[in-house]
């Protein structure tokens, strides 16, 4: 595993705020304070990725992107740039008509949303605030909408919704594979990880302990996670900063990358020597010595 002289894959927290509140999230674990990103430091990050493309942009972290009020001029002047591709989630909540032609327009690459169930009572009792039907009607709107652009040859993003691998979404997930195969590219069933990036179902624990020893992560080496203020997280498991190493306000992108205290964690994967933190008992690594690099199963739409 080596390090890249620069991440090809930069994850920019545009806020950690979030209009749903789901049970099941690591924010009902942990204490943050809520922001959003300043202009001024995003178009820095985005001017620094521009002078070593081709890096893929992820404009979330923590929270709701679509609730950030320069979500499109950010996408465009990254577009411009020439970074991407662009992938982003959401939970669509907010993804009015308006907001689908404008993220089209902006050229969005790759678009996720995290639906799990058609069953309206489940979805209510796991994610209050948040509304199944109005954003299942977004999405259909906006995947509908996709595939009539590409039939046309014109642009348009990769429309996936997911679900995950829990007791409570199983008795409906045939269904929902097939009811939303019509409007969208890919469903994807995820399998559960906690707060620490461990798997949760022991089945899949156990096929996947074939290893030895601990491989390095791969995400350390290539991957960069910057919060909504400019510090940086160790991967999409660190939800609270657990070890400082580096802040892009008073750095740049590659005075971060290249930081001690940055080399002193891809020293801790390559020794096999976790002193602390999630790494230490960390599943995800696992995932990039797999044959498909994914845990879990995708359904793609026919052609």
């Amino acid at each position: 595993m080596e390090k890249l002289n620069f991440p090809n894959r930069v994850t920019v927290e545009l806020t950690n705020d979030c209009n749903v509140s789901c049970v099941f999230c690591n924010r009902q674990k942990i204490s943050m304070d809520i922001g959003y990103i300043e202009d001024k430091l995003f178009y820095k990050i985005i001017d620094e990725m521009a002078r070593h493309l081709p890096v893929k942009l992820v404009p979330f972290f923590r929270g709701e992107p679509l609730m950030h009020p320069q979500l499109i001029p950010f996408l465009q002047y990254a577009k411009q740039k020439g970074v991407g591709p662009i992938q982003m989630a959401s939970n669509a909540l907010l993804l009015e008509e308006q907001m689908q032609d404008r993220l089209i327009e902006a050229g969005i690459d790759y678009l996720s949303f995290s639906l799990d169930t058609v069953d309206p009572k489940v979805y209510e009792r796991s994610r209050m605030f948040g509304n199944l039907e109005i954003s299942s009607n977004h999405v259909k709107s906006m995947g509908l909408k996709c595939k009539e652009r590409k039939k046309k040859g014109l642009s348009a993003p990769t429309i996936q919704v997911s679900t995950i691998n829990i007791e409570e979404y199983l008795p409906k997930q045939k269904e929902f594979i097939e009811e939303w195969l019509p409007y969208v590219d890919v469903v994807r069933v995820y399998e559960q990880h906690d707060e620490k990036g461990r798997l949760v179902d022991p089945q899949i624990r156990k096929s996947l302990d074939v290893f030895e020893e601990r491989k390095p992560c791969r995400k350390v080496f290539t991957d960069m996670i910057i919060y909504w203020d400019g510090r940086m997280a160790l991967c999409n498991y660190d939800w609270n900063e657990q070890r400082k190493i580096g802040n892009v306000n008073t750095m740049t992108l590659q005075e971060a990358w290249d930081s001690e205290e940055y080399e002193a964690v891809r020293k801790m994967h390559l020794c096999n020597q976790f002193d602390r933190g999630i790494c230490a008992d960390c599943h995800h690594w696992k995932i990039d010595y797999t044959k498909n690099g994914f845990i879990g199963t995708s359904y793609y739409a026919k052609e």
